[in-house]
């Protein structure tokens, strides 16, 4: 009797050293699962500068960017539909400079060239932007954050306004000083440009300026040079515009007079000269007033 008890008890023991070994074994393969799902959480939660992975916090999209068509012209419009919010808590905003040449040369997104520019709130889906140079391309980019979470970066179309670069005032072979027939005011902008038809031009002073595209008072469809010294009052009602790509020659005509001219900063007015890309107006901001060179 004792001896198939021992072996019983034997066995016993047996399946009961088998059931713990695997029980043991299922308890590692769990923790071993458990403990991998918190090294992940856990390396994510230190790492919370880097961009999230999964799509947790939606990032924008349909991002949009277009020059002012009015007041300030200094600045430009972006807009964008804004990831979910929640999760979303902010949004940012970045900068950099395109460049002054023919097409923008803006940096893929995310990339270091990029500066900060504002934090839009969570929600929000348009900002009024002006960038740093005035005349050359505008590049920026958004993104959604969640606290310390980020996401990817989304570009928008570049931005340019239309600047008028310089203004040069030149004798047409008449009298040195004086406005007359002949006489010319070349405005050169910062791209292609399109205006059409005569203008009219007129030599002010009382008002000390010359106005391009009105009579002494009025908003002129082109722009005035103000600050300049005058004699007398004089008019080119009937003067002509040359365009050559970003540079427009106004050459005076039908003179009723004769007027000392000299000096004096360009504003430019009105909607006559445009952007021949889009059709933006001109910017009349005072950061886009070049100061006008050369004399009648």
């Amino acid at each position: 009797m004792r001896g198939p008890q021992r072996t019983r008890t034997g066995l016993g023991r047996a399946w009961g050293t088998v059931a713990l070994l695997g029980l043991l074994a299922g308890g590692a393969l769990a923790f071993g699962r458990l403990s991998g799902t918190f090294a992940v959480f856990n390396a994510s939660s230190e790492n919370q500068g880097n961009v999230l992975v999964g799509g947790w916090v939606p990032e924008p999209s349909g991002t949009n960017s277009a020059p002012p068509t009015s007041d300030p012209y200094s600045a430009a419009t972006l807009s964008w539909t804004p990831g979910a919010n929640p999760p979303v808590t902010s949004q940012t905003l970045q900068y950099t400079d395109g460049g002054s040449g023919s097409n923008a040369s803006c940096p893929s997104a995310g990339s270091a060239s990029y500066g900060a520019f504002s934090t839009p709130t969570a929600g929000s889906n348009s900002a009024s932007v002006t960038g740093n140079d005035i005349s050359d391309w505008w590049c920026f980019e958004i993104n959604s954050t969640d606290g310390n979470w980020t996401t990817d970066y989304v570009t928008f179309p570049a931005v340019r306004i239309l600047i008028p670069i310089s203004v040069v005032l030149g004798n047409g072979g008449g009298t040195p000083g004086q406005s007359e027939n002949g006489d010319t005011i070349t405005i050169t902008y910062n791209q292609d440009v399109s205006v059409k038809g005569t203008v009219a031009v007129h030599v002010c002073h009382k008002q000390n300026l010359i106005t391009i595209g009105s009579g002494c008072t009025g908003t002129p469809s082109i722009g005035e040079i103000t600050g300049v010294s005058v004699d007398t009052n004089n008019s080119y009602t009937g003067s002509t515009i040359d365009v050559s790509g970003p540079t427009i020659t106004i050459t005076l005509q039908n003179q009723s007079g004769l007027s000392t001219v000299s000096g004096g900063a360009f504003i430019a007015t009105g909607s006559k000269v445009t952007a021949a890309a889009d059709g933006t107006n001109v910017c009349g901001d005072t950061a886009c007033q070049p100061t006008s060179s050369g004399s009648f």
